[in-house]
């Protein structure tokens, strides 16, 4: 079967922008991934061990980081939440819902601004949240298993340099937490 035009300008670009194996590169590993292609990996890696963790409590890995960024930051709008969380605000509000029915979150409409509403922790959330965080913290750990000290300090340089380099060229239009 003909490959698709789709298909064959991926394959065509794949070979064009893609470095050979021998010629070394910072943008590519051996293998031709970039470091987004591997961040995601990992962090999908990263989502499918957690979400193991969590389905004891019935809890999805996205909620679990609504949960997450209000128990380190504290009361949020319902917009910062979502921002921090890297999710849009239009989603953010099933999860929300499904959280507060579930006693988790509560939510108050700002007394200044009848549009906007803030999210806090309610004592069960903090309760999951306080179970859950050691676990998951260990899943982490037990991933640098080979790795050493100083190779993990040399991996959080590089990782906050990006960051750096990135959120100058974001303008201030993305939220880093």
């Amino acid at each position: 079967m003909p490959k698709s035009n789709s298909t064959a300008a991926k394959a065509t670009m794949d070979v064009a922008v893609r470095p050979a194996a021998t010629e070394p590169s910072n943008v590519f590993d051996d293998r031709g991934r970039t470091v987004p292609w591997m961040a995601r990996t990992i962090h999908r890696l990263y989502d499918a061990q957690a979400q193991k963790i969590l389905d004891r409590e019935n809890l999805a890995i996205a909620y679990w980081y609504y949960l997450r960024v209000l128990a380190e930051r504290g009361e949020l709008n319902q917009l910062e939440l979502s921002k921090r969380v890297g999710i849009a605000s239009t989603t953010a509000v099933p999860a929300l819902d499904n959280l507060e029915k579930r006693g988790l979150v509560q939510r108050t409409r700002d007394p200044n601004d009848r549009r906007k509403y803030f999210v806090n922790l309610q004592d069960e959330g903090k309760r999951l949240v306080d179970e859950m965080l050691p676990e998951l913290t260990e899943m982490i750990s037990s991933s640098f298993d080979g790795i050493t000290q100083k190779d993990m300090r040399i991996f959080w340089k590089v990782m906050r340099q990006i960051e750096t380099n990135l959120t100058q060229k974001s303008q201030g239009d993305t939220v880093v937490d």
